[in-house]
């Protein structure tokens, strides 16, 4: 009985400890990250396009331009065997040369701007900014001056328009009831202008208050406003001065020798007024200008003072960038401004000679050849890589030929698509470097076409990218702690993809295994 309880005892002590492990494996027990890390590092990235292809007997082919131009050389004849790489027609290069010299000198300008903004200015140019700020303040104050001149001015001619001109027809002018000194007809407009010329009187007492007291370093703008007013009220006086003066007719008390002297005086009354509001809205004008001058001069000279923006950096490194794609662009064409002999081959027919015209698409020479060639079938969203004017060095591997690899080039790429399950396809034709008689028509071939090498690239594994909203980014680890950080890459070799932007040498990418 007593054993019995013993392994009864054994069991469940077991059978704890079993539960005890179970629940501890999936509740208790942190998983272990289930993730890879990848240094950022430098190192050297070839971009390359893999295809199957197939050997196929290789026979006549024509070669062209891929661009209109004089031919300035001929260097084979009909029926000359030539071997790969052999020179054998050029256009004429003399635009594109000039173009490159343009093009290197705008860089020289784009480099000189770009080293300039990142030095800073010069003590020289920062002096000068100076110099603009100070004449510019000091022509600020020229046309407040000369503002501050207008405004007087407008007063006296408004003074002298009414108490000279006006008053020469009024009795106690200046008093409370000012009375025309001869009858009119209409007896409204004569009660009307003479109470008018009351309000005249404590418009101009007013005005000259505020005009003895104006500076230059008052509200000024504020001050033209109530000129402006004024002359607009003194004008308005005056056209009325000038309408009774044009109806009332000469009487025993009133001779047509003074009527022509009030018509005359009131005239240049009127004149003066006018001269007088044009030459405030000058005056109010150029001190606009000035202003302007002294706001635009105050900011180049913070700007030349203050450190170079980073956008403005990177702006100028752009356009030196765009200049130098231009420099490669124009640089290629003057490559492509020859035809070589893809492989060893026979001149069947030169069509052009010498300063000849050559329109783009035309068959210029005429070769053919007897060995072999490779065909590959490339995808639509690889063949813009591949170039068959000056191709494409390829790596080739025989399917029948292990452990042996043989170099060739892209000599042709046909034009017409080729539609498989639905993708288009161009096809590749490849020339070896060196024939072999072990070849024969339809052995597969696995195909490295090399488009762009670059060392000492920043890279990264290209399974560590991925896509959001249409942006590129990766996950680093910074203090133990993921942060996602959004990239530009560059070229990839189908493993290891460049990293442009994003990313420093030495940071630490995290690729999760899920």
């Amino acid at each position: 009985m007593k054993k019995n309880s013993y392994y009864l005892v054994l069991i469940v002590i077991a059978g704890s400890v079993f539960v005890f492990f179970w629940i501890y494996q999936k509740y208790i027990k942190e998983e272990e990250p289930n993730f890879l890390l990848f240094n950022v590092e430098r190192g050297a990235v070839q971009e390359v396009v893999k295809v199957r292809g197939e050997v196929v007997a290789r026979q006549e082919f024509d070669l062209g331009f891929p661009f209109s131009g004089t031919i300035e050389g001929v260097f084979v004849k009909e029926g000359q065997t030539v071997n790969r790489n052999a020179p054998l027609m050029k256009l004429e290069t003399t635009d594109f040369e000039l173009e490159i010299k343009k093009l290197e000198a705008v860089f020289d300008q784009k480099r000189a701007v770009l080293e300039k903004l990142i030095a800073g200015a010069a003590p020289e140019d920062i002096q000068v900014s100076e110099i603009k700020v100070s004449n510019a303040e000091v022509a600020l104050e020229e046309s407040k001056n000369n503002l501050v001149d207008k405004l007087r001015d407008a007063f006296v001619k408004s003074d002298d328009a009414t108490r000279s001109k006006v008053d020469q027809f009024f009795n106690n002018p200046r008093s409370s009831d000012p009375k025309l000194n001869f009858s009119l007809a209409d007896s409204q407009l004569k009660t009307d202008f003479e109470r008018e010329r009351t309000l005249i009187e404590i418009l101009l007492v007013s005005w000259k208050l505020e005009t003895d007291r104006l500076t230059a370093s008052d509200n000024l703008a504020s001050f033209t406003d109530a000129a402006k007013k004024n002359l607009a009220q003194i004008k308005s006086f005056l056209d009325k001065a000038a309408l009774i003066l044009s109806v009332i007719t000469a009487s025993s008390n009133l001779s047509q020798t003074t009527i022509d002297t009030y018509r005359s005086d009131i005239s240049t009354a009127r004149a003066n007024i006018n001269t007088a509001i044009t030459n405030l809205s000058a005056a109010e004008e150029k001190l606009r200008t000035a202003e302007s001058g002294v706001f635009l001069a105050q900011k180049e000279l913070a700007a030349k003072k203050a450190a170079a923006r980073i956008e403005d950096v990177e702006i100028a490194k752009a356009q030196i960038r765009e200049i130098e794609n231009q420099i490669a662009i124009t640089e290629e064409k003057i490559k492509k401004s020859f035809i070589y002999a893809p492989g060893g081959a026979k001149i069947l027919k030169v069509n052009f000679e010498k300063q000849e015209f050559y329109t783009a698409g035309q068959v210029a020479v005429s070769l053919s050849a007897s060995d072999y060639k490779i065909q590959a079938d490339v995808s639509e969203l690889e063949i813009v890589k591949v170039r068959d004017i000056n191709g494409n060095d390829v790596l080739a591997r025989f399917d029948a030929l292990p452990g042996q690899e043989f170099k060739g080039k892209v000599i042709f790429i046909e034009p017409k698509e080729i539609i498989k399950e639905g993708d288009k396809y161009y096809r590749v034709n490849v020339y070896l470097d060196k024939f072999t008689e072990s070849l024969r028509p339809g052995m597969s071939a696995d195909l490295i076409i090399l488009i762009s090498f670059k060392d000492e690239a920043l890279k990264i594994p290209e399974l560590a990218i991925y896509d959001k909203g249409g942006k590129k980014f990766v996950k680093i680890l910074k203090d133990n702690q993921q942060k996602e950080i959004e990239v530009e890459t560059g070229i990839s070799d189908g493993e290891n993809v460049e990293v442009i932007s994003g990313l420093v040498e030495g940071q630490i990418v995290i690729v999760s295994q899920e």
